[in-house]
């Protein structure tokens, strides 16, 4: 009797396995051939455009994604709010060599940096790459625009030593091809001083007449900040689970970007394959044991200001979060997913991850990082995961004007948006949880273990969220 027990339990196992491998196939072929995520993220780029946080663009966004999921047939799909401390809008920057010679240079604010009082010329002062903060010296940066070019961590904190020496503004080294700027965030919610991108060839240029004798540059930049109340969103829809006890599996990606280009592949490409799963799943007609949460967050440039008030907003329902998957490097070749350190769990996403390896997505990297919407759930010690893709040319265009619709590879988006639904589909129907909540202590250990504390503290400040 025991053996006709276990063999009924085994081939009821067996068949629900092979059934969840069914369903898997019929994912991968809607998400492959229907060209849905390309159909998104063309009518989110070429109607919206960049999507700043706190923008008329970024709510355009938000509500162009809250109608595509009700399309889906999601009456769930809801805005969820936060305050916005402060905001910001780029003006016109123009930057110009004024001695030894007379020559336009290519520059473009950081974001959340003040402007110029109007036109400055300024001496420039060349301050290399530093090794430390406290390394950086002060001398002769009165009332000077200071090249230098920290790593990304030690941004902020020389950013406030410069301002605190007097600096007229900080100037950064662009690392892109072709006189193409960056940006980031530097000191959110307001940058002590105008921090500047400068491009590649003249940033060349400036050293070059620096290694000879003084030289001055004309700046004239007109950013604006508003402190008037205002109240950002994220977009959050759920596929209802059939376990009374409410677990979650989350699926995220964030809507905000910056504004120079379209923000296709950062973070455009990861809402569009979000949105495409949340469509396919819905079209499938298919019930997963654990609820699958679709969740499009704000506020990601500027230190995951949306997925930090998703967990305080949800801080009593955390335990029941059993796995968060986000996708944010855009579209490219998947090979599985970043565990974040959580090696207790590698075996169980191994298993979870099985039906990705047709896809050639079923790999596992222990890798951690704090710079993702995953990162506020890491620190609270929820099992979160990121989409591993190969780099491409992701890092040319992220945060640059070429950052556009046509640099994206539909095919590769196609496959993301299967690989992001196969996920969440597999593990919200595991039989198990695939692993357990950490206490904070714990989280504490893991991102130093990771040497991500750095940027947790950056992120944070003092507090734990």
């Amino acid at each position: 009797m025991r053996r006709a027990i276990i063999g009924f339990i085994g081939v009821a196992l067996s068949a629900a396995l092979l059934a969840q491998d069914a369903i898997s196939a019929r994912i991968a072929g809607v998400a492959m051939t229907d060209g849905g995520a390309a159909s998104y993220l063309e009518k989110l780029t070429d109607t919206v455009g960049g999507r700043l946080t706190g923008s008329p663009q970024a709510r355009a966004a938000s509500e162009l994604i809250l109608a595509a999921l009700k399309e889906a047939g999601y009456a769930n799909a809801r805005f969820e709010e936060y305050p916005l401390e402060l905001r910001w809008q780029r003006g016109p920057a123009a930057g110009r060599l004024v001695s030894p010679i007379d020559r336009p240079i290519a520059v473009g604010s950081f974001g959340w940096a003040p402007g110029t009082p109007g036109e400055v010329v300024v001496p420039v002062v060349d301050r290399g790459v530093p090794a430390s903060e406290e390394g950086v010296s002060l001398d002769g940066i009165r009332g000077a625009a200071v090249l230098i070019d920290p790593p990304y961590l030690m941004r902020p904190g020389i950013a406030k030593r410069l301002a605190g020496g007097g600096a007229a503004a900080m100037l950064i080294p662009s690392h892109k091809p072709d006189r193409m700027l960056d940006t980031f965030a530097v000191g959110y919610p307001r940058a002590p001083l105008p921090i500047l991108s400068v491009a590649k060839e003249d940033t060349a240029l400036l050293r070059r007449l620096l290694a000879k004798g003084p030289t001055r540059i004309a700046l004239d930049v007109r950013n604006t900040f508003d402190t008037s109340p205002y109240r950002e969103r994220n977009v959050i829809a759920d596929l209802p689970g059939r376990d009374p006890a409410g677990e979650i599996v989350l699926l995220g990606a964030h809507f905000d970007s910056w504004d120079p280009g379209q923000g296709a592949e950062d973070d455009g490409s990861g809402v569009a394959a979000v949105l495409e799963a949340a469509r396919v799943l819905q079209s499938l007609g298919v019930a997963p044991l654990r609820t699958i949460r679709f969740a499009f967050f704000s506020g990601e440039e500027q230190g995951c200001l949306g997925s930090r008030a998703y967990v305080v907003a949800h801080e009593k329902e955390l335990d029941a979060h059993r796995t968060i998957l986000i996708m944010d490097l855009g579209a490219q070749a998947p090979h599985g997913f970043f565990i974040q350190g959580r090696e207790d769990l590698s075996a169980a996403v191994v298993a979870r991850l099985a039906p990705l390896a047709p896809l050639g997505a079923s790999g596992v990297s222990i890798d951690a990082s704090f710079d993702e919407d995953h990162a506020p759930f890491l620190a609270v010690g929820v099992p979160a995961f990121t989409l591993w893709v190969d780099w491409g040319d992701y890092m040319t265009r992220h945060h640059a004007v070429a950052d556009t619709f046509e640099h994206v590879d539909r095919r590769w988006l196609a496959m993301d948006s299967a690989v992001m639904a196969i996920a969440a589909w597999s593990f919200a129907n595991a039989p198990e949880p695939v692993g357990r909540r950490l206490s904070e202590a714990e989280a504490t250990d893991l991102m130093k273990k990771t040497g991500i504390e750095e940027e947790h503290r950056l992120m944070y400040g003092a507090s734990p969220r």
